[in-house]
């Protein structure tokens, strides 16, 4: 057996150099083991250099020479590495700048009003069963998602009431957290929203705290005194065989806003309709039962709510008297201001609490809540909205008419020149104004106006207001350019359906069915129901219809232009760019630049004659451009704007991409 090594014994170097081992398993032991064996046995220590023996080398001009060498060489490459380091930082281009957008910044809103939309029921064996009701449904949008997707390029949709109701306008609730069996149940609503959010898309509902239906629960129990229910409403005293009314309110559908109860021997105040009560949002009851149901819908997977009729809210507390208007006989709703009943001081109090409701389902970055309301026209309104925490508010960038904005003005002057003939010479004059001053001018103030905002909601036409191809007179060249204006502005874009094929107002159907007929699918008038339509179609759905403009060599539909222009504003500079708008007599212009990114000029032509423009000059934007969108024609061409002047047709548009110089 090998000699066993004393591991208590040092080694000397000279011991190391000859040292060689050897293993083996020693057998008779109960359990294998290793022995080592070292080619010496000399009992020689090593205690390495002592201190005079390191000093030698540690004086030796040779080692000092090497140290300070390798010395040199390692403060030479750290002042390398830092100089190299700091020119990356300071000197290397920077990443853009990417805001943190949420999903109601990126993508344009597809508002439906879904009776008209799409019918999921089958064809009607008889007449008179409940299949073959002619109604869009729920399961309908469902049923069209791909559409909305694809063509539409749209990721969030928004719908107009489906609660229970028992009007046409379905703003006669009479239960805020049931779908109305017209539109389907409950089970189609969260199988909707199952297949939105595997689709990733947004789902927008309307919510309406403004009033109820008369038979609402509620006001049954109102109208009874029941306990709490008693003041969920405005009740006041009056006597109308005597005429007489607590005030002098009118109601904005005409006629006074109070309405005798014979149950409860009191008078209701309604804003709308007789059939419309409103709710009384002083009564902690109300509010709380208001975000009841806000909570309801969140708990299902709504993201955001539009919130119906938000100017009417609160109404003066202690009934004071409208502001007659001078000249004026008060005998309608727009004799009066209306100081006392819209845009009360608590309205924007109680939409900054709603909108803390929404905040707390807010619990990671994507499940953000909107709460979006509509204003008209009023500047101011729209500053105290975003003031309470408003996210989105609704404007459009057309008059509050069925006219573009010199057409609202000429009919104001006409209007005014009616009213008194002492006024005739202001009025004459103010029409002359209107029409010496272009619609392009208009456009000009109206847009340096809203670019002050953020997230201002562009629309030009909802369930109760003219569509746009009956807002430009049905001028399909113009109604392009319009298009293109609502998709390239800052802001979130909301298109009503069928807005992005041409649809135009019903011409003989009354308000607000004009602008709700069925959405026109197809030529032959068949793809919305397989059954009779709950109302008329428009009379021009064989030429204006998503079938036909989708067709072969159609590249310059309403339709394809409408999704051309979604995907172009998808490119950053469209996104989260700043703005500054031009404007050379009919031709608005405007620059849209993201820091980093290639900036746009977005030019359209509001007149009625060719326009030629070399752009450079206008605007100051770098020479080299490349157009890559055209209305109405296929046009990449790379021009140099000192060399070229561009000609552009009347209702035409255009948008030219640059590289900052």
């Amino acid at each position: 057996m090998a000699d066993k090594v004393d591991v208590n014994t040092p080694l000397n170097a000279k011991i190391a150099e000859e040292l060689y081992f050897k293993a083996q398993f020693e057998n008779g032991s109960e359990e294998p083991h290793v022995a080592i064996s070292c080619g010496s046995g000399d009992d020689v220590s090593f205690t390495g250099l002592g201190k005079e023996e390191l000093m030698k080398y540690a004086d030796d001009p040779f080692w000092k020479k090497v140290r300070l060498i390798l010395l040199i060489v390692f403060w030479i490459g750290w002042t390398i590495m830092l100089v190299a380091a700091i020119f990356i930082i300071v000197l290397a281009p920077k990443c853009p700048y990417r805001p943190d957008l949420k999903w109601y910044d990126k993508s344009i809103v597809y508002e439906i009003f879904p009776k008209s939309f799409q019918d999921s029921n089958p064809k009607a064996k008889k007449a008179d069963t409940k299949t073959g009701d002619g109604v869009g449904d729920i399961r309908g949008i469902q049923d069209r998602l791909k559409y909305l997707m694809d063509v539409a390029k749209s990721k969030i949709l928004y719908i107009n009431s489906v609660y229970e109701s028992k009007d046409e306008d379905r703003l006669a609730i009479t239960n805020h957290v049931r779908i109305d069996p017209l539109f389907g149940t409950m089970e189609d609503f969260d199988m909707l929203r199952k297949v939105t959010k595997k689709l990733e898309m947004r789902l927008i509902m309307d919510f309406i705290p403004n009033h109820t239906g008369k038979l609402n629960e509620w006001f049954k129990k109102s109208q009874m005194k029941e306990g709490k229910y008693t003041d969920y409403y405005i009740w006041a005293t009056c006597e109308p065989t005597d005429n007489t009314y607590p005030n002098n309110w009118m109601s904005v559908k005409g006629g006074r806003a109070w309405t005798y109860d014979d149950t409860r021997k009191a008078c209701y105040f309604h804003q709308l309709e007789s059939d419309k009560p409103d709710l009384n949002l002083r009564s902690a009851d109300v509010r709380q039962e208001l975000e009841s149901i806000l909570r309801f819908w969140l708990g299902r997977g709504v993201d955001g709510f539009h919130v119906q009729n938000a100017q009417y809210l609160y109404e003066d507390e202690n009934l004071g008297d409208e502001t007659l208007i001078t000249g004026k006989t008060g005998d309608n709703y727009t004799d009066f201001e209306h100081n006392q009943t819209m845009n009360h001081p608590e309205n924007l109090k109680i939409l900054q609490g709603w909108k803390n409701v929404l905040e707390s389902y807010n619990t990671k970055p994507g499940r953000e809540k909107a709460l979006i309301v509509t204003a008209k026209d009023d500047l101011n309104t729209t500053m105290k909205y975003f003031d309470a925490g408003v996210t989105i508010v609704r404007v459009t960038p057309l008059s509050d008419s069925n006219a573009s904005f010199a057409e609202s003005n000429v009919s104001l002057a006409e209007s005014n020149a009616s009213l008194a003939v002492s006024n005739a010479s202001l009025a004459e004059s103010n029409a002359s104004l209107a029409e010496n001053v272009s619609l392009a001018e208009r456009m000009e103030t109206k847009l340096k106006e809203l670019i002050s905002f953020n997230r201002i909601g562009l629309m030009y036409s909802d369930k109760d207001s003219s569509r746009l191809a009956s807002r430009v007179d049905v001028n399909p060249e113009q109604i392009k350019a319009l298009l293109t204006l609502q998709a390239t502005l800052p802001g979130v874009p909301f298109n009503y359906y069928g807005n992005e094929i041409g649809m135009p107002d019903h011409p003989t159907l009354s308000a607000p069915n004009k602008y709700r007929t069925p959405m026109q699918w197809n030529f032959k008038g068949t793809e919305f129901s397989k059954n009779t339509p709950w109302l008329e179609r428009n009379a021009n759905y064989r030429e204006v219809n998503v079938e036909t403009e989708k067709g072969h060599q159609n590249d310059y539909s309403t339709l394809m232009v409408y999704k051309r222009l979604q995907e172009l504003r998808e490119n950053e500079s469209f996104q989260w760019g700043t703005m500054s708008v031009y404007r050379d007599g009919d031709l608005l212009m405007y620059t849209r630049k993201a820091d980093g990114f290639p900036g746009y000029l977005v030019a359209i032509n509001l007149g009625t004659s060719k326009v030629t423009e070399s752009f450079h000059a206008a605007t100051g934007i770098p020479k080299e451009v490349k157009v890559v969108f055209h209305t109405h024609k296929d046009d990449n061409s790379a021009i140099s704007l000192s060399d070229t002047s561009y000609i552009l047709d009347p209702s035409h548009a255009v948008v030219f991409k640059y590289n900052s110089e």
